[in-house]
Protein backbone atom coordinates (compact mmCIF):
# COMPACT_ATOMS: atom_id res chain seq x y z
CA UNK A 1 0.00 0.00 0.00
CA UNK A 2 2.92 2.30 0.72
CA UNK A 3 4.17 1.84 -2.85
CA UNK A 4 0.84 2.94 -4.31
CA UNK A 5 0.69 5.96 -2.02
CA UNK A 6 4.26 6.94 -2.98
CA UNK A 7 3.49 6.49 -6.67
CA UNK A 8 0.46 8.77 -6.59
CA UNK A 9 2.29 11.33 -4.48
CA UNK A 10 5.13 11.40 -7.02
CA UNK A 11 2.59 11.73 -9.85
CA UNK A 12 1.00 14.67 -8.06
CA UNK A 13 4.39 16.33 -7.71
CA UNK A 14 5.20 15.73 -11.39
CA UNK A 15 1.87 17.25 -12.45
CA UNK A 16 2.62 20.27 -10.28
CA UNK A 17 5.59 20.97 -12.57
CA UNK A 18 3.07 21.46 -15.40
CA UNK A 19 1.14 24.03 -13.40
CA UNK A 20 4.19 25.70 -11.87
CA UNK A 21 5.62 26.40 -15.32
CA UNK A 22 2.20 27.13 -16.77
CA UNK A 23 3.52 29.22 -19.68
CA UNK A 24 5.22 26.29 -21.38
CA UNK A 25 2.25 24.05 -20.65
CA UNK A 26 -0.17 26.62 -22.09
CA UNK A 27 1.82 27.05 -25.30
CA UNK A 28 2.03 23.29 -25.87
CA UNK A 29 -1.64 22.76 -25.03
CA UNK A 30 -2.85 25.59 -27.29
CA UNK A 31 -0.64 24.28 -30.11
CA UNK A 32 -2.02 20.78 -29.71
CA UNK A 33 -5.64 21.97 -29.61
CA UNK A 34 -5.10 24.21 -32.65
CA UNK A 35 -3.72 21.31 -34.66
CA UNK A 36 -6.64 19.08 -33.64
CA UNK A 37 -9.16 21.76 -34.64
CA UNK A 38 -7.47 22.17 -38.03
CA UNK A 39 -7.59 18.41 -38.66
CA UNK A 40 -11.21 18.15 -37.53
CA UNK A 41 -12.15 21.04 -39.81
CA UNK A 42 -10.66 19.12 -42.74
CA UNK A 43 -12.74 16.08 -41.70
CA UNK A 44 -9.72 13.81 -41.81
CA UNK A 45 -10.79 10.67 -39.95
CA UNK A 46 -7.57 8.69 -40.40
CA UNK A 47 -6.42 10.18 -37.09
CA UNK A 48 -8.68 7.86 -35.12
CA UNK A 49 -6.99 4.75 -36.44
CA UNK A 50 -3.56 5.84 -35.22
CA UNK A 51 -4.28 7.93 -32.16
CA UNK A 52 -3.30 5.34 -29.55
CA UNK A 53 0.40 5.23 -30.47
CA UNK A 54 0.60 8.88 -29.42
CA UNK A 55 0.39 7.72 -25.79
CA UNK A 56 3.50 5.50 -25.88
CA UNK A 57 5.78 8.29 -24.55
CA UNK A 58 3.30 9.01 -21.76
CA UNK A 59 3.52 5.39 -20.60
CA UNK A 60 7.30 5.78 -20.33
CA UNK A 61 6.83 8.97 -18.27
CA UNK A 62 4.62 7.11 -15.82
CA UNK A 63 7.15 4.26 -15.66
CA UNK A 64 9.73 6.77 -14.41
CA UNK A 65 7.40 7.62 -11.56
CA UNK A 66 6.94 3.93 -10.81
CA UNK A 67 10.70 3.46 -10.71
CA UNK A 68 11.01 6.45 -8.39
CA UNK A 69 8.39 4.94 -6.08
CA UNK A 70 10.03 1.51 -6.13
CA UNK A 71 13.55 2.82 -5.49
CA UNK A 72 12.63 5.54 -3.02
CA UNK A 73 15.51 6.56 -0.79
CA UNK A 74 15.20 5.03 2.67
CA UNK A 75 16.29 8.31 4.23
CA UNK A 76 19.62 7.07 5.52
CA UNK A 77 22.47 6.36 3.19
CA UNK A 78 21.98 6.47 -0.54
CA UNK A 79 20.98 4.21 -3.36
CA UNK A 80 23.52 2.81 -5.82
CA UNK A 81 24.27 5.04 -8.79
CA UNK A 82 22.69 2.65 -11.30
CA UNK A 83 19.22 3.27 -9.85
CA UNK A 84 19.43 6.91 -10.93
CA UNK A 85 20.88 5.91 -14.33
CA UNK A 86 17.66 4.01 -15.04
CA UNK A 87 15.79 7.34 -14.92
CA UNK A 88 18.15 8.79 -17.52
CA UNK A 89 17.73 5.72 -19.73
CA UNK A 90 13.95 6.01 -19.47
CA UNK A 91 14.18 9.71 -20.35
CA UNK A 92 16.21 8.85 -23.45
CA UNK A 93 13.72 6.08 -24.30
CA UNK A 94 10.87 8.58 -24.00
CA UNK A 95 12.65 10.94 -26.38
CA UNK A 96 13.25 8.15 -28.91
CA UNK A 97 9.64 6.99 -28.59
CA UNK A 98 8.51 10.59 -29.21
CA UNK A 99 10.57 10.78 -32.39
CA UNK A 100 9.18 7.40 -33.49
CA UNK A 101 5.59 8.55 -32.88
CA UNK A 102 6.13 11.71 -34.91
CA UNK A 103 7.65 9.64 -37.72
CA UNK A 104 4.77 7.13 -37.71
CA UNK A 105 2.04 9.78 -37.74
CA UNK A 106 2.45 10.81 -41.37
CA UNK A 107 -0.20 13.37 -42.20
CA UNK A 108 -0.70 14.16 -38.52
CA UNK A 109 2.81 15.09 -37.56
CA UNK A 110 1.93 18.53 -36.21
CA UNK A 111 -0.66 17.03 -33.88
CA UNK A 112 1.79 14.33 -32.86
CA UNK A 113 4.56 16.89 -32.36
CA UNK A 114 2.53 18.96 -29.92
CA UNK A 115 1.11 15.87 -28.19
CA UNK A 116 4.50 14.27 -27.58
CA UNK A 117 6.05 17.62 -26.67
CA UNK A 118 3.43 18.02 -23.95
CA UNK A 119 4.08 14.45 -22.81
CA UNK A 120 7.84 15.00 -22.86
CA UNK A 121 7.36 18.15 -20.79
CA UNK A 122 5.53 15.99 -18.23
CA UNK A 123 8.28 13.38 -18.64
CA UNK A 124 10.93 15.91 -17.66
CA UNK A 125 8.96 16.72 -14.54
CA UNK A 126 8.51 13.05 -13.72
CA UNK A 127 12.24 12.38 -14.23
CA UNK A 128 13.06 15.28 -11.93
CA UNK A 129 10.69 14.11 -9.21
CA UNK A 130 11.68 10.44 -9.54
CA UNK A 131 15.36 11.42 -9.37
CA UNK A 132 14.75 13.33 -6.16
CA UNK A 133 12.88 10.33 -4.76
CA UNK A 134 15.74 7.97 -5.54
CA UNK A 135 18.51 10.20 -4.24
CA UNK A 136 16.57 11.52 -1.26
CA UNK A 137 17.65 15.08 -2.11
CA UNK A 138 14.46 17.13 -2.25
CA UNK A 139 14.34 20.74 -3.35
Amino acid sequence: MELIRNYFWLAEQAFSVLTHYWGVTAILTVGFLAMVVIKVAKRDNDWRARQLIVFVPLAIAFSKLLWGALMRSPGTGSRPDWTFQVILILLAAQFLASVWVIWKMKGFRWIALFAVALQFWFGLGSAFVAGMSITGDWL
